[in-house]
């Protein structure tokens, strides 16, 4: 043999020792039992569906020592691949969807510059199907990180089967499933990085998953003793105040029981897989959500009733019993005569809620959307009843009134419309709109003086 040859044949025997040891190393070692070695400063989760990446650069172990505030997560790649992973096992467990997936998921983790920086969740369409990419701090809050990656699950789920048009997440259903995992397996999905010595060495920290389960609504009983209970309309429809803070955490609590409760019906999580597939068609998410739990809701009056059954069950205190003050029933009958609209300003831009008033409704909705809505209204009216106070019953029996004349006149007058014969149709919708406008003027009139702003003292 030439000595060339025999070069040849020590590359080729040192080759196969390199790929043995290699394979060796990727097998060994529990450590990597959730994620593949991460290139560079990223890392792939072992489904594949995850990939973080950082944008800072080489992680400093240093860095994990200036975290003081308990409520705050450092985010590392190889840790998010895992937490990721440990997220979707407990969703796909819960709606009962099965370790399939088919949209990849990207993470970025930004440097921190400052509080409050937001996260974004984009999804993008190609021939092959739906991706998605999260953008978010390195560093924030346990409940944020946590609230991202669910949604974006959901999301991935509902787009399977989705068109050209990204579904929609009712903001209940995200909330509800955060406040679930943090309060039942927040040692399991929040990863924290260990802590660093003097000299950057990275010190082994060992913890203990008791196999014992608390009630993971212990928390949102305790939360909400005394606290507000919220409506099925106020779940539907946060305000921008329920984001975040003590508010925030008593409307993940309301939105936690509202899913546990849904989980527990027959063919519940059947129901909201067949809820989140239909989201993509349907540009209400309540439209899709009844046809969903059609066996157990046929109209949105049968929801705020099992809801409200619900919550004296689960608090021990009538619901329907408490009346507002003088302020908040004002607000909820100001509420009631609005309806809650989206407006899509493109394809991938999170909607807008706005408000419009009933005349709006009566004057620009198309004749079936128009019914609907103003069905609905009715509804929603008379169950403020209970807990309206008496200075706002009169007006709630007018708006009612009104509302059912206006629709009683319209579906006598339909057939006439063919026919060219408009005028009664015409007659019934000013007199409706008439009627609106003094209630309204004479609501204004009682509303409750806006409470003084203190100045702040420098």
């Amino acid at each position: 043999m030439t000595k060339l040859g025999e070069r040849g044949a020590t590359l080729r025997t040192a080759l196969r020792r390199f790929l043995a040891m290699m394979a060796f190393v990727a097998l060994a070692g529990t450590a990597w039992a959730q994620f593949t070695r991460p290139v560079g400063n990223s890392a792939r989760s072992l489904s594949g569906q995850f990939i973080v990446r950082s944008l800072r650069g080489p992680a400093d172990p240093k860095r994990a020592l200036t975290i003081t505030n308990q409520n705050l997560i450092r985010l590392e790649p190889t840790l998010v691949t895992v937490s990721c992973e440990r997220i979707k096992q407990y969703l796909d467990h819960e709606l009962g969807t099965g370790t399939s997936w088919r949209g990849k998921i990207f993470l970025a983790l930004n440097p921190t510059a400052g509080a409050g920086q937001p996260v974004t969740i984009l999804s993008e369409r190609f021939r092959d199907g739906w991706q998605y990419s999260v953008e978010l701090p390195d560093t924030l809050e346990r409940v944020q990180y946590v609230r991202a990656i669910v949604r974006v699950l959901l999301l991935e789920f509902a787009n399977r089967t989705a068109g050209t048009r990204s579904a929609e997440i009712p903001v209940w259903l995200g909330e509800g499933f955060t406040q679930q995992l943090l309060a039942a397996k927040e040692s399991e999905i929040i990863l924290r990085p260990p802590p660093a010595d003097a000299n950057g060495r990275l010190s082994v920290i060992t913890a203990n998953v008791s196999a014992r389960r608390d009630n993971p609504l212990e928390q949102a009983h305790k939360k909400l003793a005394g606290r507000p209970l919220l409506s099925f309309e106020e779940l539907s429809w946060p305000a921008e105040e329920q984001w975040s803070g003590d508010l925030g955490e008593v409307y993940r609590c309301n939105a936690q029981l509202f899913v546990y409760r849904l989980l527990q019906l027959k063919d519940g999580p059947a129901n909201l897989r067949a809820m989140l597939a239909e989201l993509p068609q349907r540009q209400n998410w309540q439209i899709a959500f009844l046809n969903a739990f059609h066996p157990s809701f046929e109209r949105t009056l049968d929801v705020e009733k099992w809801w409200a059954l619900q919550l004296v069950h689960f608090t021990g205190r009538d619901v329907l019993a408490q009346t507002w003050a003088f302020e908040e029933s004002w607000q909820k009958l100001d509420q009631a005569v609005h309806e809650s609209v989206e407006i899509h300003a493109g394809t991938n831009e999170l909607p807008l809620h706005a408000t419009v008033s009933l005349q709006d409704v009566i004057r620009d909705w198309d004749s079936q959307r128009q019914a609907r809505c103003l069905e609905a209204k009715i509804r929603q009216l008379e169950l403020l009843r209970p807990r309206l106070g008496q200075e706002f019953v009169g007006f709630l029996d007018s708006y009612g009134q009104a509302l059912r004349n206006y629709l009683q006149h319209r579906h006598k007058t339909g057939l006439t419309r063919f026919f060219g014969q408009k005028a009664a149709l015409n007659r019934a919708e000013e007199q409706a709109l008439k009627q609106l406008d003094q209630l309204d003027a004479r609501r204004a009139s009682v509303r409750p003086a806006p409470k003084p702003v203190t100045a702040r003292q420098p």
